[in-house]
């Protein structure tokens, strides 16, 4: 697994963004990694005549007074971006030309016009990178205490894990399988009965409750769940995940051009 030597945030100056501000902060301290922060002026949604002109040199001053505050205990070195276009795709572009090895960025409100209508930037950078994503949802109390990680079992579930680990080391760790079972339309379709369909779904679940096993044993170790889906395996998973006392969910993803990130989202 590839060390952390580059740690690069998206800074707003919005409430979520110093959130994720700080977690960077922190996985830059304890990784003893570098910090770059990239901050993005998008152009105004709706042209207007009132509408001054943007000081960058003002705004770097600001940017560099609120990073310099929140950095005053780590004393992290950190260099600043600052970039005016669209967001998603300057972030995207600026982890590419740093070679930073994790992203992490402040998720805003549901209730964000643009987000509704134009899809978020968080989305949008998740879709387009190929590194790590730390999405930070909720406000910085204490280190992570409980990781729950859905997985399919493949490779590279195992490595978004993986890495996960050598971040965060502390939290308890529990891993959520979900696998398809019989369900009564297709006992019907196949003219099963209830007792063979009774007897398919105990092989189903046998089969990939040693396949878990398997899994986590290759991990380490780790708390471990069950899902048998029938209909939609999401509706399902986020239903389970909803319930549970996670703190931070890992997850693997694939981007477009089938780019591989992993994603790791703290719960609210």
């Amino acid at each position: 697994m590839q060390e952390v030597q580059q740690v690069l945030v998206a800074y707003d100056r919005s409430d979520m963004s110093q959130e994720a501000l700080k977690r960077a902060i922190s996985v830059a301290r304890k990784k003893e990694a570098q910090l770059i922060v990239v901050h993005v002026i998008e152009p105004l949604f709706v042209q207007s005549p009132y509408a001054k002109s943007v000081d960058e040199d003002e705004i770097r001053q600001k940017l560099s007074a609120q990073i310099d505050d929140l950095n005053k205990e780590a004393q992290v070195e950190y260099m600043l971006f600052v970039e005016s276009g669209e967001a998603a795709g300057l972030i995207t572009l600026t982890a590419k030309k740093t070679q930073a090895d994790l992203l992490v960025i402040g998720s805003n409100s549901k209730e964000n016009v643009e987000s509704e209508h134009f899809g978020s930037t968080t989305l949008k950078i998740i879709q387009h990178t190929h590194i790590p994503v730390l999405i930070v949802k909720n406000r910085i109390q204490t280190i992570y205490q409980h990781m729950l990680s859905p997985t399919n079992l493949t490779e590279h579930s195992k490595e978004s894990i993986l890495f996960a680990n050598t971040l965060f080391t502390k939290p308890t760790r529990k891993y959520l399988y979900a696998f398809d079972t019989v369900d009564k339309l297709q006992a019907m379709t196949y003219h099963f009965s209830e007792e063979e369909a009774e007897g398919l779904k105990e092989i189903k679940t046998s089969d990939a409750q040693i396949a878990l096993e398997n899994f986590v044993e290759e991990l380490g170790g780790g708390e471990m769940a069950l899902i048998d889906y029938t209909a939609s395996i999401n509706e399902n998973l986020l239903d389970y995940i909803k319930q549970e006392n996670a703190d931070l969910l890992v997850l693997g993803s694939k981007g477009v051009g089938n780019l591989n990130s992993f994603v790791f989202v703290s719960t609210e």
